[in-house]
């Protein structure tokens, strides 16, 4: 493919099935590198996402029915390099873009009601474009994949998220700032993309196991005694909640943590109940609404961990926490029985 001034001038595009934009959300958002955004805003914004030429040219008869004719909402991603070179690089950008959008159906959504999602369709096959942003070259993929369900981001889903933490974790992951710790927002944005793949997913130890993966990713450091340090770190987070003891939290989570190590060291996983990732997703959710919208008081690991030191030597001199944020939340979602039978 060409030249070099070509090869430092290139979008990806690819058709993110099963998802749509409302106008309430001004048909697009931007997570990272990547905009999302509604077909029929494309042509109105050809410049900023990179489109070659006029937007007449984009749909000429070369291209007909293939670009912009498969789905209501398209990713770009606009980069630099060979594009033979790059395009597996761009498709991986996207799908962890698309597993934080995914991880907007934590707290919004009941299990049963989850979503599938990203860049695969339901007759099983999947295009991507490369275009070169001067000129009108560029070159389709096809693959197959996995069949999908919808979402949509309309105004009920922005007014929840406007009340807790999504729109404040893509600040965090779209802009620069030199108070977090990069090693820390690397493993907030990990966290974040195995949080939007659980909701994808209907395998139930799957999700468990990468819910107790996010909680110690979050909490804990290298050399922790994860039975006793697990507790001792969530309980600084949500401890002051009435569910703590009243719903024994604690020892929820030393129980489950048994679990986890039954299945990781044993395959052994008859244990884990819906109930189980149920309590996993909200303590998830709740960690990371606290985390997110506190990051200037956790700007590192290291700061959890002596915040959760100060909690614990509080609770043993018997005092009123002074280090406890009066703007911590928490929110519990509530199942029934017949829940657990739809998820």
């Amino acid at each position: 493919m060409g030249t070099p001034e070509e090869k430092n001038n290139w979008v990806y595009i690819t058709p993110i099935y099963n998802l749509e934009i409302t106008g309430e959300l001004d048909k697009e958002i931007k997570i990272g590198r990547v905009t999302f955004i509604d077909i029929a805003k494309i042509p109105y914004v050809r410049k900023r996402l990179g489109l070659p030429c006029v937007f007449s040219v984009i749909i000429s008869k070369k291209y007909e029915n293939i670009i912009f004719k498969e789905s209501k909402t398209y990713a770009f991603l606009i980069f630099r390099g060979d594009p033979e070179e790059k395009k597996e690089e761009c498709r991986l950008i996207i799908e962890e873009a698309v597993n934080i959008l995914s991880l907007s159906q934590l707290g919004y959504c009941s299990r049963q009601n989850n979503s599938q999602f990203g860049i695969i369709k339901q007759r099983d096959f999947a295009n991507s474009y490369i275009l070169n942003k001067s000129k009108f070259i560029g070159s389709i993929h096809m693959s197959f994949e996995n069949k999908v369900l919808p979402f949509c981001l309309n105004k009920e889903w922005r007014n929840f998220h406007d009340n807790f933490f999504f729109f404040n974790l893509i600040a965090i992951i779209s802009t620069s700032n030199k108070e977090i710790q990069v090693k820390w927002k690397d493993t907030i944005v990990r966290a974040a993309v195995m949080i939007g793949k659980s909701m994808k997913s209907r395998d139930l130890e799957t999700c468990f196991i990468w819910n107790m993966i996010i909680v110690e990713m979050l909490l804990t450091e290298q050399g922790d005694k994860y039975t006793d340090m697990l507790p001792e770190r969530v309980e600084a987070f949500i401890g002051w909640v009435g569910y703590w003891k009243e719903e024994k939290f604690e020892e929820k989570i030393r129980e489950l943590y048994k679990k986890r190590c039954e299945f990781i060291h044993d395959g052994n996983s008859k244990n884990i109940k819906i109930e189980d990732l149920l309590f996993m997703d909200n303590l998830v959710f709740n960690l990371m609404w606290n985390i997110v919208n506190h990051i200037s008081l956790f700007p590192t690991k290291k700061s959890i961990v002596e915040f959760s030191e100060k909690i614990k030597a509080e609770k043993l001199l018997g005092i009123k926490s002074k280090v406890l944020p009066k703007t911590f939340k928490f929110m519990n979602r509530e199942y029934d029985e017949d829940d657990y039978k739809k998820i």
